[in-house]
């Protein structure tokens, strides 16, 4: 999902999320935290998304410089 200025967020199934973070050596709990009621959380849901606190979200953001740049983020309420 990308609109306006805001980069592409898509929720990750369990396994994804549990493979993607892995491979990073990322702990679920120390993600940086994305509100519900977020916009971007919000588009998702329109889209017909079903998104519960816990749930991660990947972030794609485009660089100049780095190219793709992947950013993941914790559903809280």
């Amino acid at each position: 999902m990308g609109f306006g200025l805001m980069p592409p967020h898509v929720l990750l199934s369990e396994a994804q999320a549990k493979r993607e973070l892995k491979a990073l050596g990322i702990n679920r709990e120390k993600l940086p935290l994305i509100a519900y009621s977020d916009a971007a959380i919000q588009h998702l849901i329109d889209q017909g998304a079903t998104i519960s606190p816990g749930d991660v979200i990947k972030i794609t953001r485009r660089s100049k410089t780095m190219g793709e740049a992947y950013y993941y983020r914790q559903v809280v309420l």
